[in-house]
């Protein structure tokens, strides 16, 4: 290795690559971006070691690699696509790239992985040595490089990740402001579309809503900021995309579409536990560039804010008919499975579920009257239809309790067992609206769900001039009573629940708790699917 080092100090190229390196360190030790200084210094190492192309890609994401810089010395031997393939290959091998690929005038290959604390950034490719092969001097001269590199692409990446953390806080915090203050839907939905246009310097956004019942995409909030209009055609062309986005639940984000001036896209399908809502659509950027990851994931961040205002103001109204104080037939029917004789009512073995929020009341104290509202209705608009979805009828909304009745039998399972998929999904969907709330800078809350299986009495109680159409039965009183044991994030199920899942369910059994009418009780703590569910 003595020997190695003698040579190179005494060869030629000494005082070029001694040059070299006194560049890399006075960019290391200037202000600014490394994009500004890098084409200098790939056309350094270029020239130093007589190569035709030579450039250096960054990961801007988990799977997406960019072209951070290049020099040709002539024309173009590859295009960024290429270059992207190459880095790619040389991320999955983990080492030196040497071997010559398959593409079309590429002789010879150098190509290293750049990390930082065996952290991956990117990637440093030489192709086509002039004369001869890439050799010992080669490899030395590039890892000597790449030692340098890792620390500018580290603090690179670093402050676009806090960039994008900040911009996706800001933008979601706007939102939220408009969500809260607007009384006019439209015009909050003009105002969203606007704002996330803004964050990604867009040209066309807007927001679509979809109509199930005539299977139709209607205009919700729209914003034009560039010079060209959007055609007939190019509507059309949405459309189609936006179809595409709701049959494969997936976001459509590609480049320039033939035969129209879109020429970069994204569009996020916006689902509520399984329906579909509608779509958040992004064209062309101002710049005359293409919408990059990060535009597409502060997109998806945003969407889930804005699907569930839409569900809200869109859908909860019609659930509150559903389940509001004059319970109608439908739901008469779903709870029972069949037309039922409300004046005697009826004995059936249903699945009860109870969730509360815990210490609801002290969190409000200090809020804003229309926040803790706004709150508690996101909340409920995103358990209904949870709820629905497992085939559970919401009986009551009491404060800041939730009572749902399951009891018919599914495709997927028992109503003892869609009942507490009902819950574990609930809270799932939680810590999805907990994570959104802290970055808006509102409270987070936590709900205690518990579960029995019983038989109660169906039927229409009130007076002549009110009448609800839900359960009685001590089953009821035990099964709101067996909720105030579970803790914040717990779902508490009876004996009786835990008999008709066992081997479906993990649930190991806890307490004893003394239960105010019913003694001493063992309920069961569920954990989740057994492995054979996964």
């Amino acid at each position: 290795m003595e020997n190695k080092w003698q040579r190179i100090a005494s060869s030629p190229e000494a005082a070029a690559l001694l040059k070299l390196f006194l560049r890399i360190d006075n960019i290391c030790d200037h202000e600014g971006e490394i994009t500004d200084f890098l084409p200098n210094l790939l056309h350094q190492l270029a020239q130093l070691l007589d190569v035709q192309l030579v450039a250096v890609t960054a990961l801007a994401s988990e799977d997406n690699q960019i072209v951070l810089g290049r020099y040709d010395r002539g024309s173009a031997l590859l295009d960024n696509e290429e270059i992207i393939d190459l880095a790619d290959a040389v991320l999955e091998s983990g080492g030196p790239l040497t071997e010559k690929p398959e593409i079309k005038g590429v002789k010879n290959i150098l190509a290293i992985p750049i990390d930082k604390r065996n952290e991956l950034l990117g990637s440093l490719i030489l192709v086509n040595k002039t004369t001869g092969t890439f050799g010992e001097y080669d490899h030395i001269v590039v890892t000597l490089v790449e030692v340098r590199l890792d620390d500018l692409i580290d603090e690179m990446l670093t402050r676009e990740r806090q960039r994008r953390i900040s911009t996706e806080n800001r933008v979601m915090k706007e939102l939220d402001s408009i969500r809260d203050e607007s009384h006019d839907h439209g015009k909050a939905l003009d105002q969203m579309i606007a704002t996330i246009l803004e964050s990604v310097s867009a040209e066309i956004g807007f927001i679509t809503l979809y109509d199930s019942e005539k299977d139709r995409h209607m205009p919700g909030g729209k914003v034009i900021s560039g010079p060209r209009p959007m055609s007939q055609h190019d509507y059309h062309q949405v459309g189609n995309l936006i179809r595409d986005a709701k049959n494969t639940r997936q976001t459509i984000f590609t480049g320039k579409i033939p035969g129209s001036e879109i020429d970069s896209i994204i569009a996020v399908p916006m689902f509520m536990s399984g329906l579909f809502l509608g779509a958040v659509v992004l064209i062309n950027k101002k710049d005359g560039t293409h919408f990059t990851e990060q535009d597409k994931d502060l997109v998806e961040s945003v969407a889930r804010m804005i699907d569930s205002f839409i569900f809200q103001e869109e859908k909860f109204k019609r659930l509150m008919v559903l389940v509001g104080q004059e319970a109608t037939r439908d739901v008469e029917e779903a709870l029972i499975g069949h037309r039922p004789d409300t004046a005697q009512g009826q004995r059936m073995l249903i699945t009860m579920l109870f969730a509360d929020i815990r210490d609801y009341s002290r969190k409000i104290l200090d809020m804003d009257p229309s926040t803790a509202v706004r709150m508690l209705n996101d909340y409920y608009n995103a358990i209904t239809p949870i709820i629905s979805a497992h085939g559970g009828v919401v009986d009551k909304f009491v404060g800041d309790e939730v009572v749902a009745l399951f009891t018919q039998d599914q495709a997927k399972g028992k109503h003892q067992f869609m009942a507490v998929e009902t819950a574990m999904a609930m809270q799932a969907e939680l810590d999805r609206l907990n994570r959104e709330w802290e970055l808006t800078g509102r409270p987070t809350i936590q709900i205690g769900i518990g579960i029995h299986t019983g038989e109660v009495v169906l039927g229409q109680i009130g007076s002549f001039d009110r009448k609800d159409y839900t359960a009685i039965g001590s089953n009821m009183n035990f099964a709101a009573r067996l909720q105030s044991v579970a803790k914040p994030g717990e779902v508490i199920i009876s004996e009786a629940t835990y008999l008709a899942i066992t081997g479906i369910i993990m649930a190991r059994r806890v307490g004893p708790f003394k239960i105010k009418g019913f003694g001493d009780i063992m309920p069961y703590l569920v954990e989740g699917r057994s492995p054979e569910q996964f």
